[in-house]
């Protein structure tokens, strides 16, 4: 996008100065060797090319504001996505300030608040990259259906669609999310109950085999 500016400026810029040294060279075609009243009257006509000529120059300069404006706003959303992630990442690490942001209470465990806080870092670092341009729809549906096959990324997701779809601003982030949301009915619907991890069998073979030894004993 911003080598895209420069050169449609200079190629436009390019066949305008093209325009103008080339135009004597058509008068001289047209004029049949007659006089130069008849050379005016045939320049006359250069009006139009004049009028061409600052018809593209308007569009050029159109063109180059919308484009800069685009970049701008990108610039500015990419420095707040940062802040955010910083951010997340301080509560990430430090408990304290989990509290802070309120919806982060004490009533889950220290295990799945990371795992919130974590999946939403991806979920951040995803959309920048969608927006961008450089994370196609391919790769956002195959990370969603990955993400979407554990329990924490289910969590989060049932958790922070509603928020994350209502505020989405650009056309890009509304696509972001409805692919999201797309791909996490997918897996409710191909799995809607996700098996509880298996318990410890070891450490509970060991406390069964423990009880056998003191009960021996006792005997």
């Amino acid at each position: 996008m911003r080598r895209l500016v420069p050169s449609l400026t200079v190629l436009l810029v390019l066949l305008a100065v093209a325009l103008v040294a080339l135009s004597p060279l058509a008068l001289d075609v047209l004029d049949d060797g007659g006089r130069w009243a008849r050379r005016s009257e045939i320049g006359q006509t250069y009006g139009a090319a004049a009028a061409l000529l600052s018809v593209f120059a308007l569009a050029a300069i159109t063109v180059s504001l919308v484009l800069q404006a685009r970049e701008a706003k990108l610039a500015r959303e990419q420095a707040s996505r940062t802040t955010h992630n910083e951010l997340i990442t301080m509560a990430l690490e430090n408990p304290i300030y989990r509290e802070c942001w309120g919806v982060f209470s004490g009533e889950k465990d220290e295990k799945s608040l990371r795992q919130q806080l974590y999946t939403n870092l991806i979920l951040s670092y995803w959309q920048t990259r969608f927006e961008l341009g450089t994370f196609s729809e391919t790769h956002l549906r195959h990370g969603a259906t990955t993400i979407f096959s554990a329990r924490p990324g289910r969590i989060f997701w049932k958790e922070a669609r509603e928020a994350r779809i209502r505020t989405s601003q650009t056309r890009k982030a509304r696509r972001f999310h409805a692919i999201l949301d797309e791909e996490y009915n997918k897996s409710i619907a191909a799995t809607p109950t996700l098996s509880v991890p298996p318990p410890q069998v070891r450490a509970t073979r060991v406390a069964a085999l423990m009880r056998r030894i003191a009960d021996r004993l006792d005997k």
